[in-house]
């Protein structure tokens, strides 16, 4: 499309795209407030984040090597070793994640929130299940000779998201946090399952009315719905829904 500009001089000008005649009042106003909204949307969502630190170039990495992932209902991509489906152990050890993502300096707090609630989430979830005896974060919970599976998570995608740019696009997913995770299942020294899930305003919440919930809020929602669909994953899995 062209840009036509009326008047004699540049100074006198109007910008119009799209219109047959001389631009109207509303029209000019129509103009100056979609115009004032979307600069206001883009410096909004530019300081929503700060630039960081942290391995930015590897956040995305392949899985290792030999294993595709593909989707499952609510988990983005999932591989299982043959055989492999949950059932014949006592134990499941969540450990201490890994965050592999973007660091900045605006999200610290919000970043230990993330990496505290994730494993306690799972371990909720999970142990509502019945697929386990024992689900613990603790290693010295787990007994000794008894069959146990270690999970290990890794945050490789991260963002707090912020208020102001949810109050323009939040419906969008502007604005909103961001947590992606890469998942791994240890049967010993032998990989067993692998995944990601990634989790941004899922709440109907957080999309008609983010603007009045806190980043951490919607987070911690977020975080929830993750840790729910990956034990529904499980158990399905297991033979038991």
């Amino acid at each position: 499309m062209s840009l036509v500009i009326t008047g004699r001089r540049r100074s006198e000008g109007v910008f119009r795209e799209g219109f047959n005649g001389p631009l109207t009042y509303k029209q000019m106003k129509t103009i100056t407030i979609l115009t004032a909204a979307c600069a206001g949307f883009l410096l909004i969502t530019g300081c929503a984040t700060t630039p960081g630190k942290g391995n930015a170039g590897g956040n995305n990495a392949a899985p290792p090597a030999g294993i595709v992932l593909h989707r499952d209902k609510d988990i983005e991509g999932v591989w299982l070793a043959p055989g492999f489906n949950f059932n014949g152990y006592d134990t499941l050890l969540i450990e201490v994640p890994v965050f592999a993502g973007v660091e900045r300096s605006n999200e610290a707090e919000m970043r230990a929130m993330a990496m505290r609630v994730l494993p306690e989430q799972i371990a909720e979830h999970v142990g509502r299940k019945s697929l386990f005896r024992t689900v613990t974060t603790r290693a010295e919970d787990v007994k000794p000779g008894g069959k146990c599976l270690k999970l290990q998570s890794r945050i490789i995608e991260y963002e707090k998201g912020g208020g102001a740019a949810r109050y323009f696009a939040g419906a969008f997913g502007g604005g909103q946090p961001v947590i992606k995770v890469r998942g791994q299942l240890m049967d010993g020294e032998q990989v067993v399952c692998v995944y990601e899930m990634k989790r941004s305003g899922e709440s109907a919440g957080s999309r008609l009315g983010g603007v009045f919930m806190s980043d951490e809020e919607i987070q911690r929602n977020d975080i929830r719905d993750l840790a729910s669909d990956l034990s529904d994953f499980f158990q399905r899995t297991a033979g038991l829904k």
